[in-house]
C-alpha cells in the first residue's frame, strides 16, 4: 500500500495538528510546515503530513539520509506541539523572565483585549499593571483598574472644530487612510456646528485628482479653497485667508523618508499649523507603531483614528500610544460627511480597546 500524503492548513497549529491527527491518526509524520498567505489575505499554518499504511515496507531498505531527514522532521514537529501545548497555558511575560502566570481572573481579562486586537505583549503588560493598582483580584476590579489605566494612555483633544482663536490643522499621515475626507467631515461640523470661518488648502500635487477633490468639497461648502505646491505658494495661500478662523491643509500620503522630510520641510511656511496623524484602526498594531515611528518627528502634536467601521479589532491603538504619546483629537466610523466624525472622549477610547460592557 503507497503512504498517503497530504497537505493541510489551519488559521493556528493547533488547529492544523487536530485536522492532521484526525485524518492520519496520532502516528502521522510531519514532512513540512510552512506559514502561508498575508498580506491581502489571513495567514495560515501549511502542514504537510504522511502516513504509511498496514503493509507498507519498513524504512530498512531505505537510504540513511532519509531515515536521518524524517527524524528531524519528528523532532520539529514534537518541537511545534510543545509550542502549541505551551500555548495553552496562561500568558506569560513576553521578555522571558521568571514570572508566576497571571491568574484566571486576569488572563480573562488579557484575552479580552488580544481578541479586540491588541498586540499579546501590551495586552499583559497593561493587565500587569492594573492587578498591581486594583483594589481587589477579582475580574471586575481589574477590568476597572485597566479601564483607569487606559484613559491615562489614551488622552483626548479638543475636536478641530473647537476652540478659541485661528486654528490652522495640517492632517499628515500614510496613504490611504482618508485624510481628505476628514477634511471634508472637519470643515463641515466646523460650518454647521461651530458657525466658523474656514478654509482649505491642499499640498497634495502627487496624487491624480486630488486637487479636484479638495476643490470639490470646498465649492459644495461654499468655503475657499487653495492649492499649494511649494513653501512660496503655501505663504501666500495662508495669506489670502487672514478671515479663516479655521484652515484645513490637505497633504500627499507618504510613506519613505525622503517624501516625508520634504513634506514637513513645506509645512514649515505654515509654522503655525499642528499636525494631526492620521491613522487607519484597521490596521494592526504591528504595522501602526511603523507608521508612528517615520512620523513622530516630524512635528505631529494630535491623532485623529479613522475607519473605526472597518476594524475588527480597533486596540490596536494601544499600540500607537507605545510610540507616541499626544492626544487624540476625534475619530471618524464611515464616509457620511459631516456625520461620521465625532469627538475623542476618555470613554469613547476605552470603549474602543475593551468594547461595551466592560
Amino acid at each position: 500500500m503507497n503512504a498517503i500524503v497530504r497537505t493541510f492548513r489551519a488559521p493556528d497549529p493547533r488547529t492544523a495538528l487536530d485536522a492532521v491527527r484526525s485524518a492520519l491518526g496520532e502516528e502521522a509524520i510531519i514532512l513540512k510546515t510552512r506559514e502561508v498567505g498575508g498580506f491581502f489575505g489571513r495567514k495560515e499554518i501549511e502542514i504537510t503530513a504522511t502516513h504509511s499504511g498496514p503493509g507498507q515496507p519498513s524504512s530498512t531498505g531505505q537510504s540513511f539520509d532519509l531515515e536521518t531527514e524524517v527524524s528531524a522532521l519528528r523532532r520539529i514537529v514534537e518541537q511545534l506541539r510543545a509550542e502549541v501545548r505551551s500555548s495553552k497555558a496562561e500568558p506569560r511575560i513576553p521578555t522571558g523572565r521568571t514570572s508566576d502566570a497571571l491568574d484566571p481572573a486576569a488572563a480573562a481579562v488579557m484575552r479580552r483585549l488580544v481578541e479586540r486586537g491588541s498586540e499579546p505583549a501590551i495586552a499583559e503588560e497593561l493587565v500587569r499593571q492594573a492587578v498591581r493598582a486594583a483594589a481587589g483580584r477579582g475580574e471586575r476590579e481589574i477590568a476597572e483598574s485597566l479601564r483607569e489605566g487606559l484613559r491615562r494612555r489614551l488622552a483626548p483633544a479638543l475636536p478641530p472644530w473647537q476652540g478659541e482663536g485661528r486654528r490652522v490643522i495640517a492632517l499628515v499621515g500614510p496613504p490611504g487612510v482618508g485624510k481628505t475626507t476628514t477634511i471634508a467631515k472637519i470643515a463641515a461640523r466646523a460650518l454647521l456646528e461651530s458657525k466658523l470661518k474656514v478654509a482649505l488648502v491642499t499640498v497634495d500635487t502627487y496624487r491624480i485628482g486630488a486637487r479636484e477633490h479638495i476643490g470639490r468639497y470646498g465649492e459644495i461648502m461654499g468655503v475657499p479653497t487653495h492649492v499649494a505646491r511649494d513653501q512660496a505658494s503655501l505663504r501666500e495661500a495662508m495669506a489670502a485667508v487672514p478671515e479663516a478662523q479655521l484652515v484645513l491643509i490637505d497633504t500627499a500620503g507618504r510613506s519613505d523618508p525622503a517624501a516625508l522630510e520634504a513634506q514637513a520641510q513645506l509645512l514649515k511656511a505654515a509654522p503655525e499649523a499642528e499636525q494631526h496623524l492620521v491613522l487607519s484602526a484597521a490596521t494592526g498594531g504591528r504595522e501602526l507603531r511603523a507608521v508612528v515611528r517615520r512620523f513622530k518627528s516630524r512635528g505631529v502634536c494630535r491623532l485623529i483614528f479613522t475607519k473605526l467601521d472597518e476594524a475588527d479589532g480597533p486596540a490596536g491603538l494601544l499600540s500607537v500610544a507605545t510610540e507616541l504619546t499626544c492626544p487624540v483629537s476625534c475619530v471618524t466610523d464611515g464616509q457620511r460627511v459631516p456625520d461620521d466624525v465625532h469627538p475623542a472622549t476618555s470613554p469613547l477610547l476605552v470603549e474602543l480597546v475593551l468594547g461595551k460592557g466592560v
